[in-house]
């Protein structure tokens, strides 16, 4: 089989923009990370957000399973590790570190045992560390959530609130956004992007109604060592 970063993440298909660094600006300020903090990233795919993470002052740590990951984590400036995530409760990726942050994008929805990878992110986090999880908004996306035929395991915010809490997970929450950085700052930017989210259709290829009519979700869940 192709090198599935390869494929589907090709500069041709997915050309270089400044969305990465937005939206890592938007989550270290929302999440309240913390300069020399540890981030590893599950699914690194090309390194773009964390790339941006570095350049805020995180320590970088990235696992993917396409040989193709390691350059871009390579020019990025993070530790790679090669490696497919298995149905575990354990990963022995980086094992002598223990993290401040483990963040995904776009992966759990890839899995077919989620509940398992981040019963394992919890054993590999510190005390009071941050499990973060970005995955597609399925009530907003169930039309062509399937157009990727690797996705196996639809999220809604009812079910991400539930992964965090069953794992183990304090102080959950989960909140749905859209990929235009505009509507993060302006209210009235956010109503107009709602509407237009409205009359938009699937597939449509201009990413103002795209993005306005197909959210993510965002989930947070804290560690907290029982005394």
């Amino acid at each position: 089989m192709k090198d599935y970063l390869e494929v589907e993440y090709n500069e041709l298909n997915h050309p270089v923009t400044t969305y990465p660094e937005k939206l890592a600006a938007y989550l270290f300020q929302k999440f309240d990370f913390k300069v020399g903090q540890k981030l590893l990233e599950i699914g690194s795919g090309r390194c773009e957000i964390l790339n941006e993470f570095r350049k805020l002052g995180l320590h970088t740590y990235a696992v993917d399973s396409a040989e193709s990951a390691k350059q871009y984590a390579t020019t990025a400036g993070a530790k790679f590790e090669l490696g497919v995530i298995e149905d575990s409760t354990s990963f022995d990726f980086f094992e002598e570190v223990r993290f401040d942050i483990i963040f995904t994008k776009s992966f759990i929805e890839h899995i077919n045992y989620p509940e398992k990878f981040v019963e394992a992110s919890y054993k590999r986090l510190n005390n009071n560390g941050k499990m973060i999880i970005l995955t597609p908004d399925f009530e907003t996306n169930y039309k062509i959530f399937y157009d990727d035929i690797t996705h196996v395991k639809p999220f809604t915010s009812v079910s991400v609130t539930q992964l965090l809490e069953l794992t183990g997970f304090r102080n959950c929450k989960v909140f749905k956004f859209r990929q235009l950085p505009l509507t993060w700052r302006f209210k009235l930017i956010n109503i107009l992007s709602i509407i237009s989210g409205i009359i938009a259709r699937p597939r449509w290829r201009n990413k103002w109604f795209r993005w306005s009519r197909e959210l993510m979700l965002a989930g947070v869940g804290i560690k907290i060592d029982k005394e």
